[in-house]
């Protein structure tokens, strides 16, 4: 079956809109190009786009799995090198030297090895040389390896044909030179701002909401909640230093929505959860529950919370107009008839553990239901996402 999809208007459309807030901006040395790096999100990926000078249109566009530390265009194929990489907190440097053609849009990860190499620097010695400055392969005993590096030349005759995975380690093999890490995201936010008066680092938007009178209102990285009028204008916006919003429930009349907030990165402390006006966003009720949560909307319409686990956004479970609270819940029990030691669970609370009048409130003392294993298979781990029903439970 087809479905046909009709996109009726964009909202916040300006330039460099794909790649959100810059970290490197390279141009095109008289091609009229600019490439821009975007930051790597948590658990995401790092855009790059390729835009026109003229008209600032987005020419092409990728997805690395690692941040941006480098690029470079060839000098005269209509390609871009792309180098990635990131310390696994642990032991290696990981990262991919990836090949965007610019005609095609299709984007090859070059570099053999399965862990990569963190790429730190890419330069064009001739059509068929590339120079590539690499952090060490990991940080064993090595006290220089936050500040020092290795250096390559790899050869090839022509780079439009370079199958995937084909540059090995005997490639990359190179004598060691200082590498200082360089912060580059000031020279690419001027470079951005310089081309356009109308960019501003928009991200991550994460929930979405239509209301009857035609306005739309969403989530984003910054932002705690914003609304757009039917026209395509941003009507109001609550800014946010702490992450943004998350998760959204309208109330029944849309007089006001229910936001659960973007909890900080590595804080311990639990998000909170705010009432704003439709009219306006001013705020008319504020919640800060004890750990952290999940806001989703019930079958009769109103908002709860539902436990998220202590990893937060990990543990993240929206199943909307559930006719339970539906949640991520770790237990230990040792009985043989019941799930083994931390292992994780759909749990589910009934609504009426939390009394209409004192929602969106946690069902703390609520009766809960282990449904299922939250995965057959042991020690698989899997990342919660909205889903609509709950009928099958």
């Amino acid at each position: 079956m087809t479905i046909s999809l009709r996109i009726d208007r964009i909202l916040g459309d300006r330039p460099f809109a794909e790649v959100g807030d810059p970290v490197l901006a390279v141009d095109g040395e008289g091609r009229g190009l600019l490439a821009v790096a975007g930051v790597h999100e948590l658990g995401s990926t790092a855009p790059v786009g390729v835009y026109g000078i003229d008209d600032l249109t987005c020419r092409a566009l990728l997805r690395a799995r690692y941040p941006v530390r480098a690029m470079a265009f060839h000098p005269r194929l209509p390609l871009l090198v792309v180098g990635t990489g990131d310390y696994d907190g642990g032991y290696f440097f990981e990262g991919e030297l990836l090949l965007l053609d610019l005609e095609t849009g299709s984007a090859t990860s070059l570099i053999e090895h399965e862990l990569g190499r963190q790429v730190l620097g890419l330069e064009w010695l001739s059509e068929r040389e590339l120079r590539v400055l690499m952090a060490p392969p990991d940080a064993w005993q090595d006290k220089g390896a936050w500040n020092e590096g290795h250096t390559a030349v790899v050869h090839r005759p022509d780079w439009r044909v370079v199958p995937p995975r084909s540059i090995t380690g005997y490639d990359l093999a190179g004598p060691r030179v200082a590498a200082p890490r360089t912060d580059r995201r000031e020279d690419a936010r001027q470079t951005v701002s310089g081309l356009s008066t109308n960019w501003d680092p928009r991200r991550n938007v994460r929930a979405v909401e239509a209301l009857s009178d035609g306005r739309i209102v969403a989530t984003l990285d910054g932002v705690r909640l914003e609304s757009w009028l039917p026209s395509g204008r941003r009507q109001w916006a609550v800014r946010d230093d702490d992450g943004g919003g998350r998760d959204i429930v309208i109330a029944a009349d849309e007089r006001s929505a229910w936001v659960g907030l973007e909890r900080p990165p590595r804080e311990e402390r639990a998000q909170a959860v705010v009432r704003l006006a439709l009219q306006d966003g001013a705020r008319l009720d504020h919640h800060a529950p004890a750990a952290p949560v999940s806001l989703v909307r019930c079958a009769d319409g109103l908002p709860a919370l539902a436990p998220a686990g202590r990893s937060g956004e990990r543990s993240r479970l929206c199943i909307r107009r559930g006719s339970r609270i539906y949640f991520r819940e770790t237990v230990s029990t040792q009985d043989g008839q019941q799930p083994g030691p931390r292992e994780a669970w759909l749990a589910a609370a009934d609504l009426g553990s939390i009394p209409v009048a004192e929602r969106p409130r946690e069902p703390g003392g609520a009766e809960v239901d282990h449904l299922c294993p939250y995965s057959w298979k042991p020690g698989e781990t899997h990342f919660a996402g909205p889903r609509r029903g709950d009928r099958r439970w």
